[in-house]
């Protein structure tokens, strides 16, 4: 018979208004706005290591003889590495956030530094595929830890600005591809992966354990074994969790059929297609990404707050459906129509991205947050992530990298109108507040 003690349970309304007042603060405080700043530079080398994979794209597979199938093949195996990202991610429950987002720093650094020396395919795949571990759990975490830090009305701020932010790394990737890959050998982009080593001392000395996590811990309410660890990968799937996780699990994989691929894909697709070089793809990409970061997640966090969760999520899972497939079948080389085409396309996936992870974040309890984040988000939420590569790969083949990723444009759709008809509303409400509203729901 099974020892319900060890199974972690989420706070009961009594428990949830219990919580001390230094739980849940109201303003904005130095500390706080330092945390941001010290989660946003490691976003930021996070999206800048994920982003080199598509700057040498052409050049891999050049150099390696791939054709789009193989190179499917390839990201499908590095991004298997984000899926795994779930047994660190989950460790966060019982050994801190802290710990747990200072070892993934140091690992994905490390990883992406190692790739540089891969002397054939298979070792290369073999250290992006670790180095995506680490990328993985280190921006899962920030975001939790944001959800748990910042006042109620400044959380969605904090994750879209979080989310956002994370176009800086890929802008300076593109940018500084574009200067050393006509200078340079493409090791040198994985060798610039190894800077944020640096942060580690930084996260390490310069932040604090969540209030959140260290009340359940002072409380004794964390996992304090490996046998409460295990016991707790199952709670997510307890009656009264099972609908939301079900429901972010489903967003995340509409949200990657068009997520996931777009830009690896594109930059094989103007260098086959449009005529471009290095020079001009990763300029591109870069401008795209500018105005993404300057319009598309603030957006997203002002309409959050504004007009609510779920509007917002399905006004940019629709434009996400519209303008990957305008991107992909507009054959133009004008270097200021894909600019714009590029543009609106991140504008919507960073806005996508800032809202799904709203919801991951938001719908579990303290003490499994992490866990059910996890199992969500980077464990059932990746399933489309890893085969679409795959899939727009064999059919690039045969008709085309266009036709291939634009029937892809289905998922955004679908997810839309799974947030529109099933997703709870979330604005204004303190993480306990929301909790609550669900448990309530659950008993009637």
């Amino acid at each position: 018979m099974t020892d319900r003690s060890c199974v972690p349970q989420a706070p009961r309304p009594s428990e949830a208004r219990s919580l001390p007042a230094s739980a849940e603060v109201t303003e904005m405080s130095p500390y706080l706005w330092g945390l941001m700043a010290m989660l946003v530079s490691a976003t930021i080398f996070d999206t800048f290591n994920i982003s080199i994979l598509s700057t040498v794209a052409p050049i891999i597979q050049k150099i390696h003889g791939l054709n789009h199938t193989q190179w499917g093949l390839v990201n499908l195996v590095v991004r298997i590495g984000a899926v795994l990202s779930f047994f660190i991610l989950m460790m966060a429950d019982r050994f801190g956030r802290r710990a747990i987002i200072t070892l993934t720093v140091f690992g994905y650094a490390l990883f992406t530094g190692l790739t540089a020396y891969a002397d054939s395919i298979e070792m290369f795949t073999a250290w992006q595929f670790c180095s995506r571990i680490f990328l993985a759990a280190e921006f899962s975490l920030a975001l939790i830890i944001i959800g748990e830090e910042y006042p109620t009305r400044w959380r969605s701020f904090g994750i879209s600005l979080l989310a956002g932010v994370g176009a800086l790394g890929t802008i300076a990737s593109f940018m500084t591809a574009r200067w050393i890959l006509t200078k340079y050998d493409w090791r040198t982009m994985y060798l610039l992966g190894l800077i944020p080593v640096g942060l580690v001392l930084l996260l390490r000395l310069g932040m604090k354990e969540t209030r959140r996590f260290e009340h359940l811990r002072s409380s004794g309410k964390t996992h304090r074994s490996w046998r409460d660890q295990l016991a707790a990968m199952r709670v997510p799937f307890q009656k009264r969790y099972r609908a939301r996780s079900l429901l972010v699990t489903l967003i995340w994989n509409c949200n990657h059929l068009v997520t996931s691929p777009a830009v690896a894909f594109w930059t094989i697709h103007a260098a086959r297609n449009l005529g471009y070089g290095p020079s001009e793809y990763t300029l591109v990409v870069a401008g795209g990404y500018i105005v993404g970061f300057v319009v598309g997640a603030p957006a997203s966090g002002f309409l959050m707050n504004r007009v609510g969760r779920r509007l917002t999520c399905a006004l940019y899972y629709y434009g996400a459906a519209v303008s990957i497939f305008t991107l992909f079948m507009v054959s133009s080389p004008s270097l200021i129509v894909q600019t714009a085409l590029m543009s609106a396309s991140i504008v919507c996936f960073l806005g996508a991205n800032s809202a799904t992870a709203t919801f991951a974040t938001e719908l579990f309890p303290t003490e499994i947050r992490a866990t059910g984040y996890s199992w969500t988000t980077n464990l059932f939420g990746r399933g489309t992530e890893i085969v679409t590569p795959l899939a727009i790969g064999f059919l690039a083949d045969r008709i085309g990298i266009p036709f291939a990723v634009g029937i892809m444009a289905i998922g955004p759709i679908v997810g839309a109108t799974i947030v529109l008809r099933y997703a709870p509303e979330t604005s204004g409400k303190t993480l306990e507040q929301i909790s609550e509203e669900l448990d309530g729901a659950m008993r009637r």
